[in-house]
C-alpha cells in the first residue's frame, strides 16, 4: 500500500498497540497468580493481543482514511491538514482510552473479555448508565480521560503528520479498495471463537479483551449449535434421554419424536400457593458455613436459620452467569444453550413452562419485579408464558420507598409480593408468584438503618447482608398472613456473584443455595447431593403431587430414581458435570475434560450424555411445545 497512507496510519497504530499492551500487562499483574507465564503461552497471548488490536484498528481508522482519500493535494501537510489530523488523532485516542476504561469496568464485574453481555448493556442504556454513574465517579474519570487524551495528542503532535507527498486521487482510491479488501478478509476470517489458543482462561480472556471483542459480540451474538458443536445421531440421543427419564409413573407421549412424557402422581394434588424468590447474585460462598475465615462476621444470619428450617439443598448449581439464565432454568427446566438465553430469543411464546402448567391448574400467576421488566426481554417472556406482569410500571408511588439504578429495594419487593398474595387470597385463588430481587447488585445501595453496614460504601458484603435482612423480614411478615400455612416458599439464586477463574468454566463459581420452606408440607432436612438449577421445577411439581405433561430436562431431586448431575455454561461453552467430572462442549466441534486424568471409557460415556442433552435441547422451539402448539 502507498507509503503516504501507511505513514499517516503508523502513529495511530503504534499508539493503539502500546496502549492495549500496557492495559493487558496491568491485567496480568492484577491476576499475577492466575496467569500462565510459560514461554509459549506468553507468545500465543501476545500474538492474539496484536491480532485483535490490529483488526480493531483497521476498522477504527476508516473515517480518517476517507478524509485522506478526499484531501486535496494542495492541502497535504498544510496547517489545516495538520489541525484536522490532530482532531482525528484526539478522537481516536479518546475512544481508545475510553474503551480501556470500559474494559476495566467490565473486567471488574465479569473478569471476561467483552461478550454478548456488553452488547445487552449497549441496548439497555438507561439502567446501565444509571448503574455506572451510581457505582463510579464517572465525571472525574471522564475528565481524567480527556486530560490524558489532550496530553497524549500534544506530546505526539509533531509525529501525526509527516511531510510526505500524497499520490493522485485515483491511486489513493485504488489503495483504499485494497484496504477495504483487507477489512473484508479480517471480518470473514478472524473469529473470536478461534482465538482461545491457551489452556488458561485468563490468558485467553485478556488476549481477546478490547474493541475487537466488543464488535465481535455485536455482530456474532448467536451461535448455530449444530454447526459449531459436537453432535450425535438424534435417534440415539433420544433413546439415551428417555432411558434416563424412565420411571414407573412415566408414560412417553411421543416416544419416537421427543422426551415428552406424562408424569402421574400416586397421591392427590396439593393446591398449595407457591412463592419463588430468585435472589440476585446470592452465591453459596456468602453462607456462614462456606466463609473461609472464622473471624469473618456473618452476613447471612437469616439464610443460615432458613437452612435449618427448610429442605436445604446445599450443593445446587446455577446453569449460567446472568439473571435470565436463572429465570430460564426455573421456568423451562432446560440445559443452558450457547449464546443468548431463550428468554431473549424469538418465538419463545407459549412454551411448556412453569407458568403454563400452573395456569392450566387454575393458579393466579404473577411475575413481580421492582425494576423495569423490558430489560432482557423478561416481561415479554413471562407475559407470553402464563404470568401477569407486575413490574415497577404497575406499582403505585407509595409502594416505593427506595430505588437505585436497577429498581426498588428488596423490602419494597417483598411488601409488594405480600400485597399481591393478599389479593389472590381474597379472590379465593391459589397463587404462583415468581420474583427477582435487586439489592444485591452493584451499586449495592439500600435503605439506611437496616443493617450495621453503610449503603454503597460496604460494597457487595453490604448488599448481601441487606438482602438477607429483607428475606428475614419478609418471612416474619408472611407468617402473619392467613395464606402462609398453605404456601411453599422457594429461595434460590439466579447466579453467583462471580463465575471466573483460570479454568474454562469454574464449577464452584456456579454454586448457589436452594431453600424450600413450607413447614406444613416439607420436613426440614439437609441434602448434600449435587443438583442442577433445572431440577427445581420438577422437584416443586413433585412436592405438590401434580400429574402433568413434562417436556423438561430436569428431574425431581427427591425421587428415588434421581441421578445427580448438573449443567453449567459460560456463553460459548456449556458443561455437563457428573461423578466429579466435567465435560465442556465448545466451538468448533471440540470438548475438554476436567479433571483431564479421567479414564477414556468414562469420558466417552459422559460425552455422549452431554451431547444428547444439549443437542436435543437445541430443538427447544419444537420440543418445548405441546403437540397442538407446534407450528
Amino acid at each position: 500500500m502507498n507509503s503516504f497512507l501507511v505513514r499517516r496510519l503508523i502513529p495511530f497504530y503504534i499508539f493503539a498497540i502500546i496502549s492495549e499492551l500496557l492495559f493487558k500487562i496491568g491485567l496480568c499483574i492484577y491476576h499475577w497468580s492466575d496467569i500462565d507465564y510459560s514461554f509459549f503461552s506468553l507468545v500465543k497471548t501476545t500474538g492474539i493481543i496484536s491480532l485483535t488490536t490490529s483488526v480493531a484498528f483497521i476498522f477504527m481508522v476508516i473515517p480518517y482514511l476517507i478524509y485522506l482519500l478526499f484531501l486535496p493535494k494542495k492541502l497535504v501537510n498544510s496547517k489545516t491538514d495538520k489541525n484536522i489530523s490532530l482532531i482525528f488523532f484526539f478522537l481516536f485516542a479518546f475512544v481508545t482510552y475510553f474503551e480501556i476504561m470500559a474494559s476495566a469496568f467490565f473486567w471488574n464485574e465479569f473478569q471476561s473479555a467483552f461478550n454478548f453481555i456488553a452488547v445487552d448493556y449497549l441496548v439497555y442504556t438507561q439502567e446501565v448508565i444509571s448503574n455506572i454513574t451510581q457505582s463510579f465517579p464517572i465525571g472525574w474519570i471522564t475528565t481524567g480521560i480527556l486530560f490524558l487524551t489532550l496530553v497524549t495528542t500534544f506530546a505526539l503532535r509533531n509525529y501525526i503528520v509527516p511531510n510526505k507527498e500524497a499520490p493522485s486521487f485515483i491511486l489513493r482510491l485504488f489503495h483504499i479498495f485494497i484496504y477495504g479488501f483487507i477489512c473484508l478478509l479480517a471480518f470473514r476470517n478472524v473469529d473470536i471463537s478461534d482465538l482461545e489458543v491457551n489452556q488458561n482462561r485468563y490468558n485467553n480472556e485478556i488476549a481477546k479483551q478490547g474493541t475487537y471483542s466488543l464488535f465481535s459480540a455485536f455482530w456474532k451474538n448467536e451461535i448455530d449449535y449444530k454447526d459449531f458443536y459436537l453432535v450425535s445421531d438424534p435417534e440415539n440421543n433420544l433413546k439415551l434421554l428417555q432411558k434416563k427419564f424412565k420411571s414407573s409413573n412415566v408414560t412417553f407421549i411421543e416416544p419416537k419424536k421427543s422426551i415428552a412424557r406424562q408424569i402421574n402422581s400416586f397421591r392427590s394434588e396439593k393446591r398449595a400457593n407457591v412463592i419463588i424468590v430468585l435472589m440476585e447474585s446470592m452465591s453459596s460462598k456468602f453462607l456462614q458455613e462456606n466463609r473461609p475465615y472464622e473471624w469473618q462476621a456473618e452476613i447471612t444470619p437469616n439464610l443460615s436459620q432458613l437452612a435449618k428450617e427448610s429442605l436445604f439443598f446445599s450443593n445446587t448449581y446455577a446453569v449460567g452467569t446472568r439473571s435470565v439464565r436463572g429465570m430460564e432454568a426455573l421456568n423451562l427446566s432446560i440445559p443452558p444453550l450457547p449464546g443468548m438465553s431463550i428468554i431473549r430469543r424469538d418465538n419463545n411464546e407459549k412454551l411448556h413452562s412453569l407458568g403454563m402448567i400452573f395456569k392450566e391448574k387454575g393458579y393466579d400467576n404473577k411475575w413481580i419485579y421492582g425494576g423495569y421488566g423490558y430489560f432482557d426481554n423478561m416481561n415479554y417472556f413471562m407475559e407470553n408464558n402464563g404470568f401477569q406482569i407486575v413490574d415497577r410500571t404497575a406499582w403505585k408511588k407509595d409502594e416505593i420507598t427506595f430505588t437505585n439504578a436497577w429498581g426498588t429495594c428488596d423490602e419494597d419487593l417483598f411488601n409488594k409480593i405480600i400485597k399481591e398474595a393478599d389479593k389472590s387470597y381474597a379472590e379465593d385463588k391459589p397463587f404462583l408468584t415468581f420474583a427477582l430481587t435487586i439489592s444485591n447488585h452493584r451499586p449495592y445501595t439500600f435503605p439506611d438503618g437496616r443493617i450495621d453496614m453503610p449503603s454503597k460504601k460496604s460494597g457487595r458484603e453490604g448488599g448481601v447482608k441487606y438482602a438477607d435482612y429483607a428475606i428475614g423480614k419478609f418471612l416474619k411478615d408472611a407468617k402473619l398472613k392467613p395464606w402462609f400455612k398453605n404456601t411453599i416458599f422457594i429461595f434460590t439464586a439466579d447466579h453467583t456473584a462471580g463465575a471466573a477463574g483460570a479454568a474454562e468454566i469454574e464449577l464452584e463459581d456456579h454454586h448457589i443455595p436452594l431453600f424450600i420452606y413450607a413447614p406444613n408440607f416439607v420436613n426440614a432436612r439437609r441434602i448434600d447431593t449435587p443438583i442442577s438449577q433445572i431440577d427445581i421445577l420438577p422437584t416443586l411439581l413433585g412436592l405438590l403431587d401434580f400429574s402433568y405433561e413434562s417436556r423438561f430436562y430436569g428431574q425431581d431431586a427427591l425421587s428415588p430414581q434421581y441421578e445427580s448431575r448438573f449443567f453449567v455454561s459460560n456463553y460459548q461453552k456449556v458443561g455437563y458435570v457428573k461423578d466429579n467430572t466435567a465435560i465442556i462442549l465448545k466451538p468448533i466441534k471440540n470438548f475438554s475434560v476436567l479433571p483431564p486424568e479421567v479414564p477414556e471409557k468414562q469420558i466417552q460415556d459422559l460425552l455422549q450424555e452431554a451431547i444428547a442433552f444439549y443437542q436435543t435441547a437445541d430443538d427447544w422451539n419444537i420440543n418445548m411445545r405441546s403437540s397442538n402448539d407446534i407450528k
